[in-house]
């Protein structure tokens, strides 16, 4: 799981013009963490394919994701103030 993810966010950063790998990255580790039923795990991927999008200029994949890991935290028992405050900002 964190592999995924950290081999998603390295093409976020470094491959952010080639949009299609780094969503395949991000995607990819939300899966995986969603299978080991490490929701907070899945929380933070799709936190951090959220700000990707956002990088990217796309505002409605950010808020999809960014809603996504919202569910995810609360699932786990998190509070998601500092969450609900980044997806107002957009």
């Amino acid at each position: 799981n964190k592999l995924e993810l950290l081999e998603a966010e390295q093409y976020g950063v470094t491959g952010g013009h080639i949009v299609a790998v780094a969503f395949h990255a991000y995607n990819t580790a939300i899966a995986s963490a969603q299978k080991a039923k490490l929701v907070h795990e899945q929380g933070l991927a799709c936190e951090k394919a959220g700000f990707y999008c956002k990088r990217m200029k796309d505002n409605e994949k950010s808020l999809m994701y960014f809603n996504q890991a919202r569910e995810c935290y609360e699932k786990w028992g998190s509070s998601v103030k500092e969450l609900e405050k980044l997806t107002m900002e957009r």
